[in-house]
């Protein structure tokens, strides 16, 4: 019951998102014949608390995950994303776990020049394997965060607070990273 309200939660904030996206086409496609849209390419590191028993925290530095966002619109972004991680205690088995994902950002302003909010509900695919056992469920999520640029629009700081849920363990999540915009 739970995974279907969060389901529910995702498709409901994607609808409203899609929907100011809609007016935005129109000079998207304008723009878009002429100007390619372009990408957004970045790092994060990541801090996770688990908040279900047992309770853990997970810290990965320089880099939690990989992300490949293309502006469709003003406002609108779609956002593969990535993560891998190997531990291997000498003596023991090592311990892998990855995470592959979409996002869709809804910017609350056009403006890339200058710091915006926005909304990520995101769904992913998190797996891990070691001492012969290997395991895969979906993640469902949903984050709120903020850009500032610099370097005249080409990079920005990002910042994001996110709940996720996989197979019934919920986390909270805060990634802060650094993006490179192609143009």
């Amino acid at each position: 019951m739970r995974h279907l309200r969060l389901v529910s939660l995702v498709v409901i904030a994607t609808s409203v998102l899609a929907f100011p996206a809609s007016a935005q086409r129109t000079t998207s496609r304008a723009r878009a014949s002429t100007d390619p849209n372009p990408w957004e390419i970045g790092v994060d590191a990541a801090l996770q608390f688990g908040l279900d028993t047992p309770r853990s925290t997970l810290l990965s530095v320089p880099v939690g995950s990989i992300r490949a966002g293309v502006l469709t619109s003003d406002v609108l972004e779609i956002e593969p994303f990535f993560s891998l991680n190997h531990i291997n205690v000498q003596g023991g088995t090592g311990f892998t776990t990855y995470q592959i994902g979409v996002g869709g950002l809804y910017h609350f302003a056009p403006q890339r020049m200058k710091s915006r909010a926005y909304v990520r509900p995101f769904l992913s695919l998190v797996g891990s394997s070691g001492g012969n056992t290997s395991n895969s469920d979906v993640g469902i999520g949903i984050g709120v965060g903020m850009k500032w640029p610099m370097v005249s629009g080409r990079m920005a700081w990002r910042g994001e607070g996110n709940f996720m849920t996989v197979n019934n363990q919920t986390s909270l999540n805060f990634l802060w990273g650094v993006s490179f915009f192609t143009r």
